[in-house]
């Protein structure tokens, strides 16, 4: 007998196409004969596809859309205040909007009381994939060790950053039970090695890939050519070819994670981002 999977709560998350498919598959998992029809019956639009579609990403929920899904799916107050800064949130177009519809979702979760602390994960995720500062001071954690003194930490970034940056990045680290305070004071990691995982937001991971590209592009004219490796080739490949690199970026990654968690001698925390994108193609 397949055991039942408790449908999550629509507080837990920070993808409004993700909370809709694993609630079709609840109800299909409760009722073999709930179908998308079926589904798009419960919330009210005509079209049997258009659900399916906003659910794969093809197609954006209006105004008038996201209150039929409210109504269909007896949300309450904030559940349904939750649910329309979200989709605002996962549709809107910079970051800057993202930023603002994600302080939204804030206040909201601050009426809302929890019980559980993983219902707040994806929002302190979220966070510390806002800024690439906050892994760089929990690789300097890691690698120094930390007894408060903040002003130091501050500056053993690079470039440097504020003093309340640096405690804003160690007590977010801290939330997300990353690094902790021992007796003495000093902080340690919780676990030495992390990885983004299949859970960790994709919205979240943009916004940090956004923000470490900017980086590098400025370490070009910060850095020495000694102390930074910038390279690229422009490649004509069919998809085929475009899948077997992937695997070789994947597998090389995984080799230079190896060389990292091995070297003894870490003094340095560098960031390496891997790019293979078109830019050109049939007309």
């Amino acid at each position: 007998m397949t055991e039942k999977k408790e449908q999550r709560k629509i507080f837990e998350y920070l993808d409004y196409r993700q909370f809709l498919q694993d609630y079709y598959q609840s109800k299909k998992a409760e009722n073999s004969a709930f179908s998308l029809r079926a589904f798009s019956d419960k919330i009210g639009f005509k079209a049997k596809d258009f659900i399916s579609r906003v659910m794969q990403g093809d197609k954006n929920l209006s105004a008038q859309s996201i209150q039929k899904i409210i109504s269909g799916l007896k949300f309450g107050k904030r559940e349904a205040a939750f649910f329309e800064d979200l989709v605002w949130f996962n549709q809107a177009e910079t970051m800057e909007e993202k930023n603002s519809w994600f302080q939204k979702m804030q206040n909201e979760l601050k009426i809302v009381r929890f019980t559980a602390g993983q219902h707040q994960l994806a929002f302190y995720q979220y966070q510390v994939y806002s800024h690439w500062r906050h892994l760089v001071v929990r690789s300097l954690i890691g690698m120094f060790g930390f007894h408060g003194d903040f002003a130091t930490l501050a500056k053993s970034v690079h470039p440097p950053i504020t003093i309340d940056e640096a405690k804003e990045s160690v007590a977010l680290l801290e939330k997300c039970n990353l690094v902790k305070e021992e007796e003495d004071g000093s902080y340690v990691l919780v676990n030495k090695d992390i990885t983004t995982g299949d859970r960790t937001s994709r919205i979240a991971l943009r916004g940090f890939h956004q923000h470490c590209l900017a980086l590098g592009a400025a370490s070009i004219d910060r850095d020495p050519p000694q102390l930074r490796n910038i390279s690229g080739l422009t490649l004509g490949i069919s998809q085929s070819a475009y899948e077997k690199i992937v695997e070789r970026m994947s597998a090389f990654r995984k080799e230079i994670a190896q060389i990292a968690d091995e070297d003894e001698e870490a003094d340095k925390v560098y960031q390496l981002q891997l790019l293979l994108f078109p830019i050109g193609g049939k007309l």
